[in-house]
């Protein structure tokens, strides 16, 4: 009895799966005309730096029909020997035997190491990622990279007179150091990628000497994107440390250097003011943390240049003998709360404010009142300052009994708050062709219904007769105080 009961067990047992099997079978097609979607048809790595190897990139597969999809095989078209690597969910590599149901999806995780290639540009990698479906429908995404060849600095020491010229990249780990005494050049066209946290330390003196065409660059060494926002990360703060010149730095020459994304940008140490510690000429400062340009108790000329965008001061200056011509300080920062503004002026009992001269600049940003600052008690230190010809964001009150002097310290300058015929502000992110809110993408060129629009002094002009893009700003009604000239065609990007 037991036997039959076992016998007719086992068929019923038979029966059933494949009663199930094939109802599951009746989920799944083979029919040619399913196919699966993907989060995008390219996946571009754009830069990779050799033996470093790249970020992850998420790739989304869909099943968008109305039953599922076997996936007899997902593969690399090379076999692997791009450099290219696949995650699937059951481990790297090639993966087989994969279902996805109707409208489901599934992620894969894609990864680039190039091996070195020596050269000095940049390599072209491609491969396919291959989908082999059970219905003989093969479809594939497409794989890009460029692997460029790199020098890695780790701990670097400048102990002896150095160039660094622009023939590869330069991955800087454990910070860059220039002892005293020595120099460190950077011929145009020098990038540095810093890791993150890592410092530029001067002591000795750096001479920077950049092109428009082929500035000198000290950024982060993220070269992916944010994957929650996809901004690059090249536009994101706080990627890196920044430049310090220590008290015992002099003659630093920067001209057309590009710093940016840093925990600040450069930071200068008390020092001999009857020494100049920082020349800083046709460059960029801009998406930082903390200061863009900290200037405590130096001596400094800034002229021709972009310094932006700071969760603290734009620009601070702490004693001193500052001059700045024909720059562009505007703080728009957005990445998290800002602390400060686009200029502060202070002194100390050790730190008279010698001079601090604004000639043809734009300062402006996102407060109402974009200058900070003030002088200590003790009135007999000097606080000597002047902003001229230019157009400054900031708030004097008329009724305060020392406004008339107040008012001298800024001959020929006028207030950012411009309006229209109909009453509609022109002014802060109006003054420029793009102010990027979303995007974190900014073009500082001024707009052609500025107030900055011929306002300078030509007199100020002459030190610098063409804009930071090369522009002329002497054949015209005027120069355009900060560091770009408007010219017909430059048009606002919405």
């Amino acid at each position: 009895m037991n036997r039959h009961i076992y016998i007719i067990g086992g068929v019923l047992l038979v029966m059933l799966s494949h009663f199930f099997m094939s109802c599951n079978d009746d989920k799944y097609s083979v029919d040619p005309a399913y196919r699966l979607s993907f989060s995008t048809d390219t996946v571009s790595f754009d830069t990779v730096f050799t033996t470093i190897g790249s970020a992850t990139f998420h790739l989304k597969v869909y099943n968008r029909n109305d039953k599922g999809v076997n996936v007899n095989s997902v593969r690399l078209a090379s076999g692997g020997s791009s450099g290219f690597m696949i995650n699937v969910p059951d481990g790297y590599g090639d993966a087989s035997a994969i279902e996805i149901p109707k409208n489901d999806s599934l992620y894969i995780f894609i990864e680039v190491k190039v091996d070195p290639q020596n050269r000095d540009n940049p390599i072209l990698i491609k491969d396919s990622l291959i989908f082999q479906l059970a219905s003989g429908v093969q479809q594939d995404v497409k794989l890009l990279a460029y692997g460029q060849d790199i020098l890695i600095m780790k701990g670097k020491v400048i102990d002896k007179d150095t160039t660094l010229t622009a023939y590869r990249p330069i991955l800087v780990y454990d910070s860059l150091r220039v002892n005293e005494g020595m120099k460190l050049t950077m011929e145009a066209g020098t990038r540095l990628y810093f890791h993150n946290k890592i410092n530029c330390l001067v002591y000795g003196s750096v001479i920077a000497n950049g092109t428009k065409e082929n500035p000198v660059v000290l950024r982060g060494d993220r070269l992916d994107k944010m994957k929650e926002l996809d901004l690059p990360y090249d536009r994101v703060s706080g990627q890196w440390g920044g430049v310090r010149f220590f008290e015992q730095s002099y003659d630093n020459y920067l001209n057309y250097v590009d710093i940016h994304g840093g925990q600040y940008g450069i930071q200068c140490d008390s020092s001999d003011v009857e020494r100049t510690k920082l020349v800083l000429e046709n460059s960029v400062v801009h998406n930082v943390k903390g200061n863009a340009l900290d200037l405590i108790s130096s001596k400094a000329l800034v002229g021709n240049s972009q310094i932006t965008n700071a969760g603290g001061y734009c620009v601070s200056v702490l004693g001193g003998e500052v001059e700045f011509i024909h720059c562009t300080i505007a703080n728009f920062y957005s990445w998290d709360i800002r602390k400060g503004t686009a200029v502060f002026l202070g002194n100390s009992e050790h730190m008279p404010l010698t001079n601090a001269m604004f000639r043809n600049c734009l300062i402006t940003g996102s407060m109402s009142d974009e200058m900070s600052g003030g002088r200590t008690k003790d009135e007999s230190i000097p606080f000597n300052y002047e902003f001229s010809y230019s157009l400054v964001n900031t708030k004097l009150d008329e009724k305060s009994p020392g406004y008339q002097e107040e008012l001298s310290y800024y001959p020929n300058t006028i207030w950012d708050e411009k309006e229209d015929d109909k009453g509609k502000s022109l002014a802060k992110d109006k003054n420029f062709l793009y102010i990027g809110k979303e995007d974190f993408d900014y073009d500082f060129r001024i707009d052609s219904l500025s107030a900055a629009v011929n306002l300078g002094a030509p007199e100020y002009a002459k030190q610098y007769p063409l804009d930071r893009n090369g522009r002329d700003r002497l054949n015209d009604g005027g120069p355009d105080v900060g560091c770009y000239e408007w010219m017909p065609g430059d048009k606002r990007r919405e």
